[in-house]
């Protein structure tokens, strides 16, 4: 008689399993999604500035919505404004001036956006110089695969952060490494790629940047969350908090990070 029972129960089971499952996902509220920068190239004496604005999605939809007709400026600690207009309808904002370098030097981010005001700051860090790339063939899977190292050495008695971009025509996507000097305290350490597409005369931008302890944190959460392969026990990605704020109200804090880094870079080409 159990054994009856049993069987009935698990054909229930399967029987309510056919039914399909209908769920429903609320839209949350648009969220301020923020990408800005200020790099400070060291080989060539270069200024990128650069504010990048959009409104977050729901899970589903993949479409890119531009945060337009926003008011956007930097201010530096001596009071100078440098003011960053709209290109078209992009949601990317550009200014006309220079910022002047000046390391450790606090900048200030000033966003207005629907009668909304969100700030951040951020202070310039110095970065080591890319001394040297090495090139080497791995056997990855069957597969050659070029692998790719560029060396810095770390400054000592300095509490130093960065990360490797690694950014080229055949990559699909940039790489990038994250670094502190815990274990390497005044001595060597690289970033490092390994692609198996990337051929001889193939043309690879690397560059080093800068960060704050807090930019380190932040940049490291986000390579990981986009790069974890996943699996039946993990864990879904989570909003990440940057050094961007709504001036009254936390519950409507931007996404994204205000970034100002001294960068080394170097355009190494495939042998």
């Amino acid at each position: 008689m159990r054994k009856f029972s049993f069987i009935i129960y698990i054909s229930i089971i399967f029987i309510n399993c056919e039914d399909p499952i209908d769920i429903s996902l609320n839209d949350t509220k648009e969220i301020l999604v923020v990408e800005a920068f200020i790099n400070w190239i060291k080989e060539n004496k270069t200024t990128e500035q650069e504010v990048n604005l959009s409104l977050s999605s729901p899970y589903f939809n993949t479409d890119f919505k531009a945060a337009n007709n926003a008011n956007v400026v930097i201010e530096d600690e001596q009071g100078n404004i440098y003011k960053f207009y709209e290109q078209g309808n992009s949601g990317r904002y550009l200014t006309s001036d220079t910022i002047p370098y000046k390391l450790n030097e606090t900048f200030t981010l000033k966003i207005e956006f629907k009668g909304e005001k969100y700030i951040a700051k951020e202070s310039l860090t110095s970065v080591s110089s890319i001394e040297r790339v090495e090139q080497e063939t791995i056997n990855l899977f069957g597969r050659e695969s070029v692998q790719l190292e560029a060396h810095a050495y770390d400054p000592i008695d300095e509490r130093n952060y960065s990360f490797f971009e690694f950014i080229g025509d055949k990559l699909e996507i940039p790489e990038y490494n994250v670094f502190r000097d815990d274990f390497s305290n005044g001595g060597e350490y690289f970033g490092f790629l390994l692609d198996s597409k990337l051929k001889t005369g193939d043309s690879i931008r690397i560059r080093q940047y800068g960060l704050s302890n807090i930019g380190y944190n932040f940049w490291y959460l986000l390579i990981l969350q986009n790069t974890q392969q996943g699996g039946p026990f993990q864990t879904n990605p989570v909003n990440l908090v940057g050094n961007l704020v709504h001036e009254s109200d936390s519950n409507l804090n931007p996404l994204g990070y205000f970034r100002v880094s001294e960068a080394s870079e170097i355009k190494y080409i495939i042998k």
